[in-house]
């Protein structure tokens, strides 16, 4: 062993000693100037490759639009990879909307008959008078089932006194052994919604068995989190506070996300208050603006969600819109999906946007009470279901749930683990594939030309070794050079016997 000497010797003792806060100390010191000057040089290099793909693509244009086209063959080229992608895209939209057919199951206490006519209708097709009003008196009777299906009592009616506070305000027993207990009052706004006076529109029939579907969708998953419980006692989820899709579970301000989301105490801000209880801010700042007011919906009023008392133009179709003039139905469609980040529609937006040409993101709001150690199995059940389901706020402890405030729902007995939880987000709901969306009409689309199918590679022919691109000279030919071959030249290499069966 190396002996230090004696005057070096207290150094190194008090170096070993505190060598753990040194090390912390130095290694930041250099670790940080190499990781400043790695993200710089991965920056030069994404620039640089950003610059080049730049170049190409401006170089592509500037051919493309050359018109004539000096080189036919080219124009041909592109013209067939783009009708091949338009295929492709139809393709995946089409295996998108038949993998959700499992959950377009319209229930079969309304008739063989009206689920023949449903599964048939076309976007704009409609049902026959009497089969609307079989929908009208039999929806009630669907809508009263999904307690079932989430293993509550189902209170869509009228109140249980049983399961009222006890003296004291203390919490009464259950009265069933239901493993959930879902608010009543809940349960009655949902109810309120598909209880229709007169018969329904098609439009209304079908976007109200869209939120069923969607509602099931959510009950089930409660159900499978709770399908090992022997009693309410150990259920993952005990209660629902709140379960809301489309309309009612639409945010004017997705996600609280705007600036001004936090208010100041009156106090700390001695300017002028605002109406909405928002600090005051700059004029010039254009993400100051409020949001657009909450629309009229034909479903929803009267059951205490805020509309818009005046008019607006931000919503076509309402009143003090001279320009546009909305029918019934397209009121029904207002702010019942939103856009990918999780803006509300208006009906003429949905109509207008590309984005919701072949997917409906419908909002859903769930308020339960769940055992903390179940939630991330929770959060996975629905993150794998087949249809997808984005949860995109999760929100522990919010608050009383809204019907408590009004002294109508009982105090709800919480276990060591409980808590309460919130999740909003999104379910993608399919559209029926159509061609003229990606650009096709139903010839092209259902009868493709010999010139743009892929031919696969011959076996006395491998490809080269590394890939090379379709259109790299080092790497032979395109891939749909042989496709897009003249009519003469195949004649000629196809020989006598091909020439022979063309003849009549």
């Amino acid at each position: 062993m190396i002996q230090l000497p004696e005057n070096i010797r207290p150094y190194a003792t008090g170096l070993a000693k505190h060598h753990f806060w040194i090390l912390a100390a130095v290694v930041p010191l250099i670790m940080l100037p190499s990781l400043f000057v790695a993200n710089r040089q991965l920056d030069a290099d994404m620039d640089a490759a950003r610059g080049q793909i730049e170049a190409r693509m401006a170089s592509l244009r500037k051919v493309e639009a050359i018109t004539p086209h000096p080189n036919e063959k080219w124009a041909t080229d592109i013209d067939a990879r783009t009708l091949r992608i338009k295929r492709e895209t139809l393709a995946e939209w089409t295996k998108f909307w038949e993998s959700q057919s499992d959950l377009r199951q319209w229930p079969a206490a309304l008739g063989d008959d009206f689920v023949q006519r449903a599964l048939a209708l076309r976007p704009d097709g409609r049902l026959p008078r009497k089969l609307l009003e079989r929908y009208q008196n039999g929806v009630r009777a669907i809508v009263r089932g999904l307690p079932a299906r989430v293993g509550a009592d189902e209170r869509m009616l009228s109140a249980n006194p049983a399961e009222q506070a006890g003296p004291g305000g203390s919490p009464a027993a259950r009265s069933t052994k239901a493993l959930v207990r879902w608010n009543e009052q809940d349960q009655r706004r949902i109810f309120a919604s598909f209880n229709w006076d007169k018969p329904p529109s098609t439009a209304q029939a079908v976007l109200a068995q869209e939120e069923i579907w969607v509602y099931g969708l959510l009950c089930d998953s409660i159900a499978r989190m709770n399908e090992t419980a022997a009693g309410a006692y150990n259920a993952a989820i005990t209660d629902v506070e709140q379960l809301s899709v489309g309309y009612p579970a639409a945010e004017e301000i997705p996600g609280n996300s705007t600036p001004g989301r936090l208010v100041t105490p009156p106090a700390a801000a001695p300017q002028a208050a605002d109406p909405y209880g928002m600090p005051p801010q700059s004029a010039a700042d254009p993400s100051a603006a409020m949001p657009a007011p909450r629309p009229p919906h034909p479903r929803f009023s009267g059951q205490g969600v805020v509309v818009a008392t005046a008019p607006t133009p931000d919503f076509p179709g309402m009143a003090g819109d001279p320009a546009a003039s909305l029918s019934p139905d397209d009121a029904l469609r207002n702010w019942i999906y939103v856009s990918f980040d999780g803006r509300p529609f208006s009906a003429a937006e949905l109509a207008a946007s590309p984005e919701a040409q072949m997917v409906h993101l419908m909002p859903f709001v769930m308020r339960v009470v769940i055992d903390q150690r179940k939630l991330d199995a929770w959060l996975v059940d629905l993150a794998t279901v087949p249809v997808p389901i984005d949860v995109r706020q999760v929100r522990i402890n919010t608050g009383p749930v809204p019907a408590a405030a009004a002294g109508t729902a009982p105090p709800v007995v919480r276990r060591p683990h409980d808590i309460q939880v919130e999740l909003r987000g999104t379910v993608g709901l399919a559209t029926p594939p159509r061609e003229a969306v990606v650009g096709l009409d139903a010839a092209t689309a259902a009868d493709p030309p010999v010139a743009d199918q892929e031919q696969p590679p011959s076996p006395a022919d491998p490809p080269p070794e590394g890939g090379a691109p379709d259109n790299d000279p080092a790497g032979g030919a395109s891939a749909v050079d042989e496709p897009v071959a003249t009519p003469a030249a195949e004649a000629g290499a196809a020989g006598p016997a091909a020439e022979n069966e063309a003849r009549p």
